[in-house]
Order: C-alpha cells, then sequence, then structure tokens
C-alpha cells in the first residue's frame, strides 16, 4: 500500500465534514457534539486561509484514508496536533504513518526546532500508541486525558 500525505484543499470540505461526524470519531473527540453543515464550512475555510493552520490529508493508494492537523499556538510556541482515520482504515496501525508523515511534511517547511503536543482520551489506546510509536513523550496526564510532546531539531 502506498501511503502519503497532502495538503488539504476546498474539495476535502464535505470528506472532513463526515469524518469529523463518524460515531468513533465524535466519541475519540473532546467535543462529542455532531458537528452542523454551516458551523464546519465557516471552521474548515478559515482554517484553509489561516498561516498557523495545516491540514494534511493521508492517502492510500490514492484513496483519502485519514487526516493530521496541525494549529499552531504562537503564544507557546507550538503546533497542536489532531487527527484521525476513516473507519475503513482502522485498526491497521496507520495513525502511526499519519503522524511520522505529517511531522515531516510540516517539518520541511519549517525554521529550528518544533514543538508538538497531542491531547488523548485515556480511553483511546490506539492513538496514544501512534504518539508513542513516533517517540511523544507522555508529559502529563489528567483524569480523562493525556498530553504528548515532541520536540523536532
Amino acid at each position: 500500500m502506498h501511503l502519503s500525505v497532502r495538503k488539504a484543499t476546498e474539495d476535502d470540505c464535505k470528506l472532513l465534514f463526515d469524518w469529523a461526524n463518524e460515531p468513533e470519531v465524535r466519541k475519540a473527540s473532546f467535543s462529542t457534539e455532531k458537528i452542523e453543515w454551516l458551523g464546519h464550512t465557516n471552521w474548515f475555510f478559515q482554517k484553509l486561509k489561516n498561516p498557523n493552520s495545516l491540514i494534511l490529508i493521508l492517502e492510500a493508494d490514492g484513496s483519502p484514508a485519514g487526516l493530521i492537523r496541525f494549529d499552531k499556538d504562537t503564544e507557546q510556541n507550538y503546533f497542536l496536533i489532531s487527527f484521525l482515520l476513516d473507519e475503513k482504515f482502522r485498526g491497521m496501525s496507520l495513525g502511526t504513518t499519519l503522524i511520522s508523515k505529517g511531522l515531516a511534511y510540516l517539518s520541511s517547511g519549517q525554521q529550528g526546532p518544533i514543538v508538538c503536543v497531542g491531547f488523548v482520551k485515556k480511553e483511546n489506546i490506539a492513538s496514544q500508541r501512534a504518539f508513542y510509536k513516533n517517540e511523544f513523550l507522555l508529559e502529563s496526564e489528567s483524569d480523562d486525558n493525556l498530553k504528548f510532546i515532541k520536540t523536532i531539531e
């Protein structure tokens, strides 16, 4: 299976909407409410225009398989990571590849060290595994989530 990442385009709006509202994605999200179309389109097009946001689509043999998003927190100088996989591609350890390819893409366009942070619900073992396999460190833990961090030199 050939895996690659590409920048999201306006044509990906409906795909991301469908992915975001998939029941397992909502369950794994910190905001579990269903996302409405108008709110999604406003959010999506703002993200595409925002220089501090990068949305990448993972493709498996040319088919969309997942997404990874990096949002730069300019005050604390780190990138917050969010990612998901299409339900057809879960259980194949592609989260690890998605993070790895996303980090490579992000770091190719940045100068100096990059700090990346990801938050994962405690019950989301697959996402935890993907962060660990990409050599993220567990920085902290709360009642319901874990905070992972990695610095790329």
